[in-house]
C-alpha cells in the first residue's frame, strides 16, 4: 500500500508544478500582489503564498480554460484554507474580472463560520481589512441569493449555500430560485469547502442509471462548471483519499497544492501535541486537566498575556455517561479543598518518572502558591455556568455562537463535555486539554483513527500576544521556558501497550507529530567556572546599538527600511507554457531595468490612494510635492526597478499598460513597507553597553528528537575548549560546523590575542540584539566572540558571527550588510570605551564557507592563512 501511495503522490499536478518551481521560475514570474497583502487582516504565511502562486501559474497558462478550470487545494486542518480562498477571490476579481462567487459546503454550520470569515466585518474572525481597496478604488463584498444580471462596478457577489440546497434549487425549478439558465449567463467561480464530501458518485461502484447519476451532488457541481468556458471550480479539503483509484483518477491533474498536517506541524504552525498516558480514575483525570488548564492560565497572567482562556474537552462515548460525568465533575469542584489539591499533587510527584514531564513544572509552581486562593479561583472559573454539554451529532449546530467564539474574553466557557468528535468547521484555537473519560482502551484502528482526527483538529495554534508581538508559530519548542505549555495540546489517554501502539499508528497515518510527555531531553548549558572568574565576565561589557524614536523630521526612505532597488516579474501565459517549463534548460529568465518617463510615475501614483500627497506628507513631512517625490533621489528618484522576463520577451516589446502594471507592483511593496514601519524606533550608529554578567547566563534547551536533520539540535561537551564559555555546545548542525572551524583557528589566534571567548547568544535567554542602522528591524547575532589584542594594550574586540542556512541568504542579506557596516570606524561611535573594536564577519554558510574564512582572516589575522585552506574547506 505504501508503495502505491508514493507512486500516486508523485503523479499529481502539484508535483509536476513543484518540479518547475524548483528552478525558481514560478517565483521569478510571480509574487503575491500587494492588493492581496494589503486587503487581508493578517499576513499570509509562506505556504499560503506558495499555494496562491501555484494557482496563479495555472490560471495564467494559455490552456487555463481547458486544463485548469477545476483545481483542488489539499491543505491540513488549521492551515488557513479559508485565507487562501479569500486571497483567491481578490486575485480572480482583480486579474480576470470575476465578480460572482458561489461558496458551497455540506453543512449549515460551516456556512455560518464562513459568513464570519468573509462577510461579517465586525467579527473577530473576519479575514479582510475593514475597508477593501484596489488601485485606489473601494471594493464591496455583497452577500446574495441570486447573482445580478447587471453587476455593479467594484462589487464582488458571494452566495453561500449548502450543496444540497443548491442541488434542490437547480433541479426542482422552484420560484425565485437560481436556475441553470441564470448561471449560464455569467462567468462564475465555485468555491467548494470540505470537498471530500462531494465525491459519492466517484467513489460509488454501483451507478445504476443515468437519471440517478444526474441527480447526485457531484453531477450538479460538474453541470454548473460546464455552463461556461470561463467558469472555475476551486475545491478545498484536508482529507482526500488518493489511495482510492477512482478519486485519484479524478484529481491527479487537479491537485494544484498540497500541504499536509505533518509538514504543517513540523513547521511550527500548530500546537505541539503531547500524550499524557496514565491509568487513573475519571475523578483524577478530570482534576489533572483542571490543574494543567489553570496552570496555563496562571503562566499567561504571569507573563502579561491578556485574555488567555484555555479550554478543556471531556470526551465520552455515550450521552448518558457524558451527562453523569458532568454532574460528577460539578461535585468534585464544589468539594475541592486545599488539602485535596495538595494530596493530588503529592501523588502526581510519586508517579513522575521523567525529569522533563510537564507535571514537574506544574507541581513545583502550585507548591509555591497559596492553595486556598487557587481553589477559590478554580471554583469560580469552573462553576456550572462555565460548562457546556454538547451531545448532538453536530455540536456546532447546537451551540454555534458559544462554540465559535471560545477565544473571546467575554465568552465564559472553560469546559466542554461532548460525545461527538470535534466537527469540521469548528476552528477553536484555545483548546488545550482533551480527556477521554469512561472509555476503555479500544485498540481497534477505527477507534484510534477517530481519536487522531480529534487531536488534529484540536492542535490549531492560538496566536497569543507576548511583549507586544503576535506569533502564528510556536516560539518555545527548543527551550524549557514555562511559556511552552501555552503551545502544547495535551491528550490525556490510557496507558495500555496495545492501545498506545495502535494510537501511534493512527497518528502516523494522519501525519500527526505527537510526543509522549517526558520524551525528549532537556540539555543545560552552564557557564564555565574559569570564564565566570575572568576579567571579561566580571568587568567586561557587551556593546549594542542604541535606538531612538523616529521623529517627524527624521522620517526618510531609510527609516522605513525601504530599498533603492526592487525586483518584479513579468507574467505571461503565452510566452511560457507548462510544457516548456518542465526542465531548467528549456526556459531562461533574463533581467532588464525598467526605464519610464514621468507620465508613468504620475499615472501609477494616481491609481494607488496611499500615494496621495496629503498621505505622503504624514510619512515624509519635508516633502514639498509629488514632483519632488518622483524626481528627488531621496525618494523615487533614486529607485531602480529590475524586471525578470522570459527569454522571448523584452521590455521594449511590452505595451504601456503592462509597463504601468510592473511599476505599480514595485510601488505597492513600497507602500506596504511604509505602513508597516511607521512610528517605530530606528537603530543608530551609537553603541552603548551592558555588563556581560547581566546578559550572559546559563540556559537550557529542550531537544526534540523529531526535528529534521538540518535543524536537529545536539549537545556536545566542550572539554578542552577553554575559549567556549559554556560547558556544552547545544547547537544545530550548521552551528556545530562553524564552531569546529573556529577550533581550527584557535592555535593561530592565540598568538595574536589573549582571553579568547566565544558566547552563544541564546535568543530565549539573553535578548541581546542589534537594530538595523537607520531602520527598524531587529537582529540577534548567534555568536559573539571576545578577545584582547596582545600587541595593543587594553584593546578589546567584540566580533559578531552569524551562521546562516543557504535558503536564508537572500532574505537576510540586510543583516550581512549591517555586519559589514559595523566595521566602519568612521560611522560607529562607541560610548564609554575607546579601546573597544567592533567587528562584523560575513555569514557562515555552507555555500560561502571560503568567503567566511577569507573575511575572518582579513579582519582578525592580517589576511594570513590559518592553515592549509584545503583542510578547512
Amino acid at each position: 500500500m505504501a508503495k502505491n501511495t508514493t507512486k500516486i503522490k508523485q503523479e499529481l499536478l502539484f508535483h509536476e508544478f513543484q518540479k518547475i518551481d524548483k528552478f525558481g521560475l514560478f517565483q521569478g514570474n510571480y509574487q503575491t500582489p500587494e492588493y492581496v497583502r494589503t486587503n487581508l487582516k493578517e499576513a499570509l504565511r509562506s505556504y499560503q503564498e506558495e499555494a496562491l502562486r501555484y494557482m496563479h501559474y495555472a490560471q495564467s497558462h494559455k490552456e487555463a480554460d481547458v486544463r485548469f478550470k477545476h483545481l483542488l487545494f489539499n491543505m491540513a486542518t488549521g492551515s488557513g484554507k479559508t485565507m487562501v480562498m479569500a486571497s483567491a477571490i481578490l486575485y480572480l476579481f482583480k486579474e480576470y474580472g470575476y465578480q460572482n462567487f458561489l461558496f458551497f459546503v455540506h453543512t449549515d454550520a460551516i456556512i455560518q463560520k464562513t459568513k464570519e470569515n468573509l462577510l461579517n466585518v465586525s467579527s473577530p474572525k473576519y479575514l479582510f481589512t475593514p475597508s477593501l481597496e484596489i488601485n485606489g478604488e473601494r471594493i464591496v463584498i455583497e452577500a446574495v441569493d441570486n447573482f445580478p444580471r447587471q453587476p455593479n462596478k467594484n462589487t464582488i457577489y458571494l452566495k453561500l449555500s449548502t450543496i444540497h440546497k443548491i442541488h434542490d434549487e437547480l433541479n426542482s425549478y422552484k420560484e425565485n430560485s437560481i436556475t441553470y439558465e441564470d448561471l449560464a449567463e455569467i462567468p462564475l467561480v465555485l468555491l467548494g469547502d470540505e470537498a471530500h464530501h462531494f465525491n459519492a458518485q466517484t467513489r460509488s461502484s454501483s451507478k445504476t442509471s443515468k437519471e440517478h447519476e444526474e441527480l447526485t451532488w457531484e453531477r450538479t457541481i460538474q453541470n454548473i462548471v460546464k455552463l461556461n468556458d470561463k467558469n472555475r471550480l476551486l475545491e478545498f479539503t484536508a482529507t482526500i483519499n488518493l489511495e482510492n483509484k477512482e478519486i485519484y483518477q479524478k484529481y491527479k491533474d487537479k491537485v494544484v497544492y498540497q500541504y499536509d498536517l505533518k509538514h504543517f506541524m513540523t513547521d511550527g504552525f500548530s500546537k505541539k501535541v503531547m500524550l499524557l498516558e496514565a491509568n487513573q480514575h475519571d475523578d483524577d483525570k478530570m482534576l489533572d486537566a483542571v490543574l494543567l488548564s489553570q496552570y496555563r492560565k496562571m503562566i499567561a497572567i504571569k507573563h502579561g498575556i491578556l485574555g488567555f482562556k484555555p479550554i478543556i474537552l471531556f470526551k465520552s462515548n455515550k450521552i448518558a455517561i457524558s451527562k453523569a460525568k458532568q454532574e460528577q465533575f460539578i461535585q468534585i469542584i464544589s468539594d475541592l479543598t486545599p488539602e485535596k489539591v495538595k494530596n493530588h499533587l503529592i501523588n502526581k510527584q510519586k508517579q513522575i518518572t521523567a525529569n522533563s514531564s510537564i507535571w514537574n513544572k506544574a507541581t513545583a509552581h502550585y507548591f509555591a502558591q497559596d492553595l486556598l486562593t487557587l481553589v477559590e479561583n478554580i471554583q469560580e472559573d469552573f462553576n456550572e455556568l462555565n460548562i457546556l454539554n454538547v451531545n448532538k451529532t453536530d455540536i456546532l449546530e447546537e451551540h454555534p455562537v458559544l462554540l465559535n467564539t471560545l477565544e473571546q474574553p467575554d465568552n465564559p466557557i472553560r469546559l466542554i463535555f461532548a460525545v461527538a468528535k470535534v466537527n469540521e468547521g469548528w476552528d477553536v484555537l484555545n483548546l488545550y486539554d482533551i480527556v477521554r473519560i469512561s472509555e476503555s482502551a479500544s485498540s481497534t484502528k477505527a477507534g484510534t483513527d477517530s481519536e487522531a482526527q480529534l487531536i488534529g483538529r484540536g492542535a490549531r495554534y492560538y496566536p497569543f500576544v507576548l511583549n507586544d508581538e503576535k506569533s502564528f508559530t510556536r516560539r518555545f519548542d527548543l527551550s524549557i521556558n514555562d511559556l511552552s505549555i501555552l503551545e502544547q495540546l495535551h491528550y490525556h489517554t490510557i496507558n495500555d501497550p496495545s492501545y498506545i501502539k495502535t494510537l501511534h499508528t493512527s497518528l502516523e497515518n494522519a501525519d500527526i507529530v505527537a510526543d509522549t510527555d517526558g520524551n525528549g531531553k532537556v540539555e543545560h548549558a552552564n557557564l564555565k567556572a574559569d570564564f565566570k572568574a575572568s576579567h571579561f565576565y566580571k568587568e567586561g561589557d557587551l556593546f549594542f546599538n542604541e535606538v531612538k524614536e523616529i521623529t517627524e523630521q527624521e522620517r526618510s526612505w531609510i527609516s522605513y527600511s525601504l530599498e533603492k532597488q526592487y525586483e518584479v516579474s513579468y507574467n505571461t501565459a503565452s510566452e511560457i507554457g507548462l510544457e516548456n517549463l518542465t526542465t531548467n534548460e528549456s526556459t531562461v529568465v533574463h533581467t532588464q531595468t525598467l526605464q519610464l518617463d514621468r507620465r508613468y510615475w504620475f499615472k501609477a501614483l494616481q491609481k494607488i490612494s496611499f500615494f496621495e500627497f496629503s498621505n505622503l506628507k504624514t510619512y515624509f513631512p519635508k516633502l514639498k510635492g509629488i514632483q519632488q517625490f518622483i524626481s528627488d533621489p531621496q525618494y523615487l528618484g533614486g529607485l531602480t526597478i529590475n524586471v525578470n522576463l522570459p527569454n522571448t520577451v523584452t521590455l521594449d516589446a511590452l505595451d504601456p499598460q503592462e509597463k504601468l502594471q510592473l511599476l505599480e507592483k514595485a510601488l505597492g511593496r513600497i507602500a506596504e513597507n511604509m505602513r508597516r514601519n511607521y512610528r517605530k524606533f530606528k537603530g543608530t550608529h551609537r553603541f552603548v553597553s551592558k555588563p556581560i554578567k547581566d546578559v550572559i547566563t546559563d540556559y537550557s534547551v529542550h531537544i526534540d528528537p523529531s526535528m529534521t536533520v538540518n535543524q536537529r539540535i545536539t549537545a556536545e561537551q566542550t572539554i578542552g575548549k577553554k575559549w567556549y564559555v559554556y560547558d556544552q555546545a547545544i547547537l544545530n548542525q550548521l552551528e556545530h560546523r562553524m564552531i569546529k572551524l573556529l577550533e581550527q583557528f584557535m592555535q593561530k589566534l592565540r598568538g595574536k590575542y589573549d582571553d579568547i571567548y566565544v558566547i552563544r547568544n541564546d535568543e530565549k535567554t539573553t535578548r541581546f540584539k542589534l537594530t538595523e542602522f537607520n531602520g527598524v528591524r531587529g537582529f540577534m547575532p548567534d555568536f559573539i566572540m571576545l578577545m584582547k589584542d596582545k600587541s595593543k594594550d587594553d584593546v578589546q574586540y567584540q566580533v559578531f558571527l552569524e551562521p546562516k542556512g543557504d535558503d536564508r541568504l537572500t532574505e537576510d542579506a540586510w543583516k550581512e550588510n549591517m555586519l559589514a557596516e559595523i566595521n566602519d570606524s568612521n560611522l560607529i561611535v562607541i560610548k564609554g570605551d575607546e579601546n573597544v573594536r567592533l567587528i562584523g564577519i560575513k555569514f557562515f554558510a555552507d555555500s560561502q564557507r571560503q568567503s567566511f574564512i577569507q573575511d575572518f582572516s582579513e579582519k582578525l589575522y592580517d589576511g594570513k592563512q590559518f592553515e592549509d585552506q584545503s583542510l578547512l574547506i
